[in-house]
């Protein structure tokens, strides 16, 4: 009868311990962001808090099971992208292998409990196969098990994450500053500019006005090496601060595109696209990360603490909530041959989208 009771106990326990590290979780909004605003003549003008919360969506998939082939690079690449934005002071959410009712249900959770609060700033990241239809105009995300949509389009269409969604997510929420960034190629109206924008001068009031910002790792139809250059290229503009064009201690979103646009055709053939989404109101404003002495005393944004980790099971995939968060003269050199899935014996270059011209439904992949 006591071993029973002692049972009970421990269970009880178990359960109230797990519903405090979620509330903990939940209630951790990683560091407040300060930023100094400067008028057009670079004078210093006030101080203020930029955001209040900073949340990171990092979506990974790497183990298909209807056609396309699998991406075994990807959990590493997270990892290091969750270690660089943990440095920054986001509180880290990552979704690994979500099938197509997993991705919309951690898009849909993620917004829900972050996205309503006007003082947050909100960053997604996906890593993973995309494709593009209709001669560019609509892009997609493609979860475990859609199909290849060169036999089952239908089908296809069903399951994979179009932009529409995206967009139509990136206009309802409330937070003041939004980014989601696609370690993918594919193509979409929403990445095309008339012109590349030149880099802001200063954070000045205007930096504050909402905006919901895109950049992808290239276009349709480019092939992209079997190590990811995106990633890395990334973490460098925010850790080592190469993404601050005019040296001003931060990084904006409008930086982060134009460095990345800028360096990764470097080391492989890839071309990066961004922009904002096509709304005034939504438009003005520019992402921000805080940099070099700017991560020191008030304006801190990088923290060693935070919630512990804990594994929440989400549709078809595995969610983990953390509180913290190349030179190479050969470009060919990063580059892998791989068998498609769909066409015995058939090899494509690898990269992330479907191959264009194989009717037999190859993919040709993006990693080992």
């Amino acid at each position: 009868m006591i071993e029973s009771w002692r049972q009970i106990l421990f269970i009880i326990s178990a359960f109230l311990i797990i519903c405090l590290l979620q509330l903990y979780s939940l209630a951790y909004a990683g560091d407040p962001v300060n930023v100094e605003l400067r008028n057009s003549e670079g004078t210093r003008q006030d101080t203020v808090r930029l955001y209040k919360g900073s949340y990171a969506l990092l979506i990974g998939v790497s183990r298909y099971t209807a056609g396309w082939s699998s991406l075994e690079s990807v959990p590493a690449e997270l990892t290091k992208v969750e270690e660089v934005l943990r440095e920054q002071g986001f509180v880290v959410e990552k979704c690994m292998d979500p099938d197509s009712e997993g991705l919309t249900a951690a898009f849909t959770d993620f917004v829900n409990r972050y996205g309503y609060d006007p003082d947050n700033r909100l960053l997604f990241y996906f890593s993973g196969h995309g494709h593009t239809r209709k001669d560019g105009s609509k892009g997609y995300l493609v979860p475990t098990d859609a199909p290849n949509p060169f036999r089952e389009e239908r089908v296809f269409l069903q399951k994979a994450l179009g932009m529409n969604h995206i967009l139509s997510w990136a206009r309802d929420i409330e937070a003041k500053h939004a980014i989601f960034l696609f370690d993918s190629c594919f193509s979409g109206t929403i990445f095309k500019q008339k012109a590349s924008p030149e880099p802001p001068k200063y954070i000045t009031l205007l930096t504050a006005e909402p905006v919901r910002q895109f950049i992808t790792a290239g276009t349709a139809g480019e092939s992209v090496p079997a190590k990811s250059v995106f990633t890395p290229v990334f973490i460098d503009a925010l850790r080592n601060g190469l993404g601050d064009l005019n040296k001003d201690g931060y990084v904006s979103g409008t930086e982060l595109g134009l460095y990345l646009q800028e360096n990764l055709p470097k080391y492989t053939d890839q071309s990066p696209q961004f922009g904002k989404i096509k709304d005034y109101e939504l438009s003005r404003g520019d992402f921000v990360f805080l940099i070099g002495s700017h991560g020191e005393g008030d304006d801190q944004v990088g923290s060693q603490n935070g919630p512990p980790q804990q594994q929440v099971t989400a549709p078809s995939s595995t969610v983990t909530l953390v509180g913290d968060g190349l030179d190479s003269n050969d470009k060919k050199s990063n580059s892998a041959k791989r068998t498609v899935v769909g066409g015995p014996g058939f090899v494509h270059p690898d990269s992330r989208q479907p191959s264009d011209d194989d009717e037999g439904g190859g993919f040709i992949r993006r990693k080992k």
